[in-house]
């Protein structure tokens, strides 16, 4: 892949169609007119992540992404532990994004006249375009996922332009971006809904293997995701705020969900928001080919560390692909969602829980990584011949704003993954993932010490 098909196979992970129909409401409900302020702060914020992050990637010539960085800054332990938290988090991230889909599918089925299926069908047939999909070469994903994005940001500059022409409810202002009213409100609750959009672009350092030139590609590829995110981003939803002028903090708590049809009724036309609707089944399909990239490459990678059956870093003979790999994500997402439906369980629920839960697990590898990251360079000292602000500064930066992002999204769990008595026990999953990675190391290390080195490190 070049600098453009990475941009846009990470970017999928986000979706900026289904982040104008649902996730933007949310930042506006809990940060009001100011919503915009939150993400020039969270873009400023990973900006500053990327910029140790990015450091340490020229120094690590293998794939690992938060599984090799944690394991060469914070030792094999703790690394093995977050790479298990890792392939968790992008898991069950996808799990509930097949829920959304079968959701998405079967409503817009109903919409258009047809018969009412049970939503685990449209799942299921998300899941065999995915598998195929995830049983070829990167690239015939990433010519996918770039024909996708190229429609998703098309419609939502197409929703941008319709009203900033029109003037929005009141006409054009910068008032949604004073920050001394951000400040005064609930400032940790809209830096999280923030957050939570940008997951994704981390992922860049998963495809080393698979780039052209990766001390340069993988680089520019993840501070352009950032910067193309934050900026489409602020700019949406500084829209979708003057769409609705001071009432906007209103419509977005009393219609959360139908914010975007309203707007876009208004301004652009009712067949737009048909139109958009209906694109929401490919973006979703998009959002979870990119989750599935990402999972497969941290299951393949713990497997030819030792860490799992070797069998599953199998590279395909012809296409090039960790297909095995590729293959027990499928089957684990169809097991799980599989169980979600024999038991009848709300999709929509489903979808909060563990959209919630894997974000969470994120956070966590993202407050990790910037700690490990000044670790190493610490320990290397002046012989990477790195500056003082890729090396120190800017890893402690972000090692403690993620730290207080974390333990704000794990007292408030609820705001991440929906109000349910399950909580405690997803958080409790959460936990055992990096336990489990812990004892295994450790038994890795007493059984099996030639591959307990091996683990995380630069050389296989």
């Amino acid at each position: 892949m070049g600098t453009t098909q990475l941009v846009l196979s990470v970017l999928a992970f986000s979706s900026p169609l289904t982040c104008l129909a649902g996730y933007f409401s949310l930042t506006i409900m809990s940060s009001g007119a100011t919503a915009p302020v939150a993400f020039v702060i969270v873009t400023a914020v990973l900006l500053v992540f990327s910029v140790g992050y990015m450091a340490m990637t020229k120094h690590m010539p293998r794939p690992g992404a938060f599984y090799a960085y944690i394991s060469e800054g914070l030792g094999r332990h703790v690394g093995l532990g977050a790479a298990f938290l890792a392939t968790l988090s992008y898991s069950v991230i996808g799990m509930g994004v097949y829920c959304f889909a079968g959701i998405t599918i079967t409503d817009l089925i109903t919409k258009y006249g047809g018969p009412q299926i049970p939503w685990w069908t449209g799942a299921f047939a998300i899941w065999v375009v995915i598998g195929i999909l995830g049983y070829f070469n990167v690239d015939v994903s990433a010519k996918v996922l770039m024909w996708v994005m190229f429609v998703e940001v098309t419609i939502v500059m197409i929703f941008n332009v319709a009203i900033v022409g029109q003037g929005g409810e009141s006409g054009l202002t910068l008032a949604p971006f004073n920050v001394f009213e951000f400040t005064g409100g609930e400032v940790w609750v809209g830096l999280l809904f923030a957050m939570l959009v940008f997951i994704g672009f981390e992922a860049t350092a998963l495809y080393r293997d698979e780039v052209k030139d990766p001390n340069r590609t993988i680089p520019r590829a993840t501070y352009i995701a950032v910067l193309f995110i934050g900026i489409l981003y602020t700019v949406t939803v500084w829209v979708m705020v003057i769409a609705f002028g001071s009432s906007a903090e209103d419509v977005a708590k009393n219609d959360t969900a139908g914010m975007f049809a309203l707007a876009s009724d208004h301004y652009v036309g009712v067949w737009f928001s048909n139109v958009a609707t209906t694109l929401v089944v490919t973006a979703v399909l998009a959002a979870i080919l990119s989750i599935h990239n990402a999972s497969t490459r941290y299951l393949f990678n713990l497997s030819a560390d030792g860490a799992l059956p070797s069998g599953l870093s199998a590279v395909h003979g012809r296409h090039r692909s960790p297909y095995r790999a590729s293959m027990a994500i499928s089957v684990l997402a169809l097991v799980g969602v599989g169980l979600f439906a024999l038991a009848g369980s709300d999709p929509s629920v489903v979808y909060a829980q563990l959209a919630g839960l894997g974000n969470a697990g994120v956070f966590v590898l993202m407050a990790l990584v910037s700690v490990a990251v000044a670790v190493w360079f610490r320990r290397k000292g002046t012989s990477t011949g790195e500056n003082v602000w890729s090396t120190l500064i800017a890893p402690l930066t972000s090692a403690i704003v993620m730290s207080g992002l974390v333990g704000f999204a794990l007292a408030n769990f609820d705001l991440v993954a929906g109000e349910s008595d399950a909580n405690t026990v997803l958080l409790l999953v959460l936990a055992g993932s990096f336990i489990a990675g812990l004892i295994t190391a450790a038994v890795m290390k007493a059984k099996r010490p030639a591959d307990f080195e091996r683990l995380g490190g630069t050389d296989r």
